[in-house]
């Protein structure tokens, strides 16, 4: 192996040492797909890139989406900001503050996005930090029995843009939404993950809407256990990487009068989620 790995929890995430972000070849790409496909979560310290070199290193995961929304702030269109930085009252970027619910990005679309990119420039002081939940882990850890009853079964997912709170939806007939399984298998390595957020899922179908509703909250709960989770606290120059099939992910709040600023490259994917 060319690179070396620190794990960063027991149950999920890995830095990777030696990377050179300006220069991603073919036999470095394969590397480092084999260590996200083990670690789900990539984070390379410590390297400020442009964002050619963010869309480049993004590529070596896959094909790269547009953002739904350029921001002045950027330069290429593959690029997405997270930032709360204003012009007047304008936001320019996106998800600007406060705290973000457990979601998967785009489990709201038919084929939602194989990974997310995340480059920090500007930081507050404290807070903003972004946790991950593996949800490998959490089906494993599920008893035979939940298991068993949660084969077959499908969820309705929807989203407003922009919402951060599952409480505050407010959905019109041209809500997007996407009806997936609750269990969903990573084609690469035949792993079974949870794929229900607390944000975006909704209901499962095959379920009457009380029972439904009872088995989604005692999900969400076991997804978001300590056990599962890595917090990852910024620092500037951090370049990191999830696996958006597998791995939940929220922020914690932070003071809105602070600057943050992150980039995003969206890594899609091609076919939708199997059960």
């Amino acid at each position: 192996m060319t690179y070396q790995t620190l794990p960063l929890s027991p149950a999920l995430g890995a830095e990777v040492r030696g990377v050179d972000l300006t220069h991603i070849d073919d036999a470095h790409a394969q590397e480092l797909n084999e260590l996200w496909l083990k670690h789900h979560v990539l984070v390379i310290r410590d390297h400020s890139v442009t964002e050619d070199e963010l869309v480049e290193f993004a590529q070596s995961f896959g094909s790269i989406e547009n953002a739904r929304k350029m921001s002045p702030l950027a330069t290429r269109p593959e690029i997405m900001v997270i930032s709360n930085i204003r012009e007047g009252e304008a936001a320019l970027g996106a998800l600007p503050d406060g705290e973000l619910f457990w979601h998967f990005d785009r489990i709201h679309q038919k084929v939602p996005n194989k990974a997310g990119v995340l480059h920090s420039i500007e930081l507050p002081s404290k807070g903003g930090e972004t946790r991950f939940s593996s949800m490998c882990q959490a089906y494993e850890a599920l008893p035979e029995e939940t298991k068993r009853k949660l084969e077959g079964l499908t969820a309705l997912n929807t989203y407003q843009y922009g919402q951060t709170n599952a409480a505050n939806k407010q959905l019109t007939k041209d809500s997007p939404s996407a009806v997936h399984p609750v269990v969903r298998t990573i084609p690469e390595t035949g792993k079974k993950a949870l794929y229900v957020c607390r944000l975006m899922t909704d209901r499962i179908l095959e379920l009457p809407e009380a029972e439904s509703e009872a088995l989604l909250a005692e999900l969400f709960d076991h997804c978001e256990r300590p056990e599962f989770i890595y917090e990852h606290s910024w620092r500037l120059g951090d370049t990191l990487i999830w696996d958006n099939r597998c791995v939940l992910h929220a922020r914690n709040d932070f003071n809105e009068n602070e600057r943050r600023l992150l980039k995003r490259v969206t890594v899609g994917d091609t076919v939708a989620p199997i059960a």
